[in-house]
């Protein structure tokens, strides 16, 4: 059985570690201090078993600091000194990397670096195959304070689709801006929810923040400050010249009818369909997961949709990232920083991440002839309580990494979720960054923060009004956008950005 086999793993892993020094003199507990922030619902972490199966597998024991106000927690850790009371491990941390770089240099936390290589061989070994990774971990004088999550199935914004709404029409999946123009005319012009009215969405959307997810059909993807960085160079994407095509062809869709039209004023939590004995109305929708809007029925009909071909090139904005920065760091309070990583270390391994996920084997899921698990009874009657008292995943973002192999084989998801989540391991190799991993100081966002606050709420604005219709497009009103956008104080923007990207 799987567990017998990772046992027998961390057994020799164990007694290796024991080997290199890991092991405590007999009757003795090496007890470390751990803070961290975590408000599933009645998890303890005093009683949770996933530190005390993790207890039993290293011999390391912590006592806790558990927060579960986030405000107190970013109150906490902005108290620490180094002269003060220190915890020897921020866990759960949430660390900014701002907030990295302050407590360094205040002398609370260690660069990880030099340890990781020797105590923590797996994570180093994915930061040494991942170059976006240990880009995104490294801060700019060169240390690794925090360790991340990798998730291996970042949530993308992406187009879902109704694949029965196609079926039943017999389409086939878009593959480019015109043809999905076809699919939405489709589903707007024959009734397929079959119920004899023209009341279906084809496009659901939630304001310009959806929209410029769009503009991939026109080879343009930006990050939320609407930048993307093209061969060392800082660009603005409403200054590229697909971006008039790209607002001319959303201008077109709403005028049509294709997209909703309350997409500018309707929040999700108001589209919100809970009712089983609903017609579905939206053909498309862009969301994270259909699952936050529609009940289980109607979320299982909706495909992703493949990123939108632009001249022979297929090219996505990778929204969440597979990299969570500051989930775990040790501060210089620690008297043996190398245990602690040795420690965390076992997480970035697949066994690690099941025994966070998913707990024991035979005591908290069972593993079927054909390779399946499934969980306990008591597991599934009371999955609340089972996450609270034997697992450590959700809350906050722990150390470790997506044991995505083992989620796929869990019995409990429908085929249609197994498909999407394969679906979207396919396509995350055509979800790019448009700027790369950047570690700003608290001064460098503030600074950033009072620019964006005119820029981009501006050229939000000025998107819904073009596309709306409020103001016609044309060379008048584009160079209008482009002065205001520099009375805004674009430039300096973009210099501020050129040389983040610099000295990175």
């Amino acid at each position: 059985m799987l567990w017998k086999r990772v046992w027998s793993g961390l057994a020799a892993m164990v007694l290796a570690l024991s080997c290199a020094g890991w092991a405590m003199a007999e009757g003795t507990k090496n007890a470390y201090v751990m803070a961290g922030f975590d408000d599933t619902n009645l998890r303890q972490w005093e009683s949770n078993r996933f530190f005390i199966r993790m207890e039993e597998l290293t011999g390391v024991s912590f006592s806790f600091r558990q927060y579960t106000d986030l405000a107190a927690w970013k109150s906490y850790k902005a108290s620490l000194t180094k002269d003060g009371e220190l915890p020897d491990v921020l866990f759960k941390a949430m660390l900014t990397p701002s907030e990295c770089i302050d407590l360094k240099e205040k002398g609370v936390l260690i660069d990880l670096k030099p340890y990781l290589e020797k105590y923590a061989p797996h994570i180093w070994a994915i930061l040494q195959e991942q170059k976006d990774a240990l880009e995104a971990v490294t801060l700019p004088d060169g240390s690794i304070v925090a360790l991340p999550y990798l998730n291996a199935v970042p949530a993308q914004n992406y187009i879902w689709i109704n694949q029965q709404w196609l079926d039943y029409l017999r389409l086939d999946m878009p593959t480019t801006a015109e043809e999905l123009v076809n699919v939405l005319t489709a589903f707007q012009t024959r009734d397929p929810n079959r119920n004899g009215k023209k009341d279906e969405i084809p496009l659901g959307f939630l304001g310009p923040f959806d929209l410029k997810f769009l503009a991939h059909a026109f080879g343009l993807i930006c990050n939320d400050y609407n930048i993307f960085e093209q061969n060392g160079q800082v660009k603005f994407m409403p200054l590229e010249e697909n971006y008039r095509l790209f607002v001319t062809w959303c201008r077109d869709l709403y005028q049509a009818g294709l997209l909703d039209s309350n997409g500018f004023s309707t929040a999700d939590s108001l589209r919100r369909v809970t009712d089983k004995n609903a017609t579905p109305m939206y053909g498309a929708i862009m969301t994270t997961v259909p699952g936050n809007l529609f009940q289980v029925t109607w979320a299982e009909q909706y495909t992703v949709v493949p990123p939108l071909t632009y001249e022979g090139k297929q090219v996505y904005r990778d929204f969440f990232g597979s990299v969570q920065r500051g989930t775990f760091a040790i501060t210089s309070a620690c008297a043996s920083p190398e245990t602690l990583l040795q420690w965390v270390d076992f997480l970035y391994t697949e066994e690690g991440a099941i025994l966070s996920t998913a707990g024991q084997e035979n005591i908290d899921y069972l593993v079927d002839g054909d390779g399946s698990w499934r969980l306990v009874e008591a597991a599934q009657s009371n999955s609340s309580a089972f996450i609270a008292s034997e697992l450590m995943d959700g809350g906050a973002a722990m150390p470790g990494i997506t044991p995505s192999e083992f989620i796929l084989r869990f019995n409990g998801q429908t085929d249609a979720y197994r498909a999407n989540m394969e679906k979207q391991i396919e396509l995350k190799s055509l979800c790019v960054r448009p700027f790369p991993y950047v570690s700003l100081t608290t001064a460098q966002e503030a600074e950033v923060t009072r620019m964006q606050n005119q820029l981009g709420a501006y050229v939000d604005v000025q998107l819904a009004r073009w596309v709306l219709g409020e103001e016609t497009i044309s060379d008048a009103s584009f160079e209008q956008f482009k002065n205001t956008l520099e009375e805004k104080g674009l430039s300096a923007f973009l210099a501020f950005w050129q040389d983040v990207l610099d000295h990175r």
